[in-house]
């Protein structure tokens, strides 16, 4: 399993973050790799794809093309972990992800649809073909070369979500308690959202002592 960071170059002021929770709270974390225009993060490999926004996907098909695990738990830079990590649930969801031969993702949001379908595994259950969102670009674990096919039209990664082409997949989503907590609750705002802070991250940042210039990107209003 690799850690694939989808990061772009203005997103540099979120490296210095990732990177302390990533460390802080699972120390022990498989191997991580970035994914960027041109610039290299300090703190781990970086793998960089010219590229504009409008062909985001095809960038992001040549760095998975550059990966060696089949299976990769996909990340954006804002994910910042909030408390520890449980591998053993990160390595029970990649068990599932082989063993179901038809899955492409074990998305690791919480469940929030009535249409989601119990499954034998605890803890986990399965979207419902056509169920909105059901291909998601949140973080969660991939079939890389599911995950390449799904990105296979050269577009931007909104018209991915939005226009919702699964390719006969099956996508599991979490319904236990959270696997990886990055603040996330459905439908409410964490991290950075349309390029500007979200304001739940002051006191998560304050409380880890992480220092941001936040007037830089200024804050998301919901109103």
């Amino acid at each position: 399993m690799t850690i694939t960071v989808l990061s772009c170059d203005k997103n540099e002021d979120l490296w210095e973050p990732f990177h302390h929770c990533m460390e802080k709270y699972w120390p022990l974390h498989p191997e991580v790799i970035y994914f960027t225009e041109t610039k290299t993060n300090p703190f781990y490999k970086t793998i960089s794809v010219p590229h504009d926004l409008t062909e985001w996907t095809r960038g992001v098909r040549e760095f998975l093309n550059q990966i060696n695990d089949e299976t990769i738990l996909l990340m954006i830079d804002d994910i910042f972990i909030r408390r520890r990590v449980d591998t053993l649930k990160v390595t029970f969801a990649d068990i599932i992800l082989h063993w179901e031969q038809n899955a492409a993702m074990m998305n690791f949001e919480q469940s929030w649809s009535d249409t989601d379908l119990p499954t034998e595994y605890e803890g986990w259950k399965r979207r419902e073909h056509g169920s909105p969102y059901e291909v998601s670009l949140m973080c969660g674990l991939w079939n890389r070369t599911k995950l390449i096919h799904v990105l296979d039209r050269n577009c931007d990664p909104w018209t991915i979500e939005l226009s919702q082409d699964p390719k006969g997949y099956d996508y599991y989503i979490r319904s236990g308690d959270p696997i990886i907590d990055w603040g996330y609750k459905t439908f409410q705002p964490c991290g950075l959202v349309k390029g500007k802070w979200a304001e739940e991250i002051v006191p998560f940042f304050e409380a880890e002592g992480i220092k941001i210039n936040y007037s830089e990107r200024g804050f998301h209003k919901i109103w």
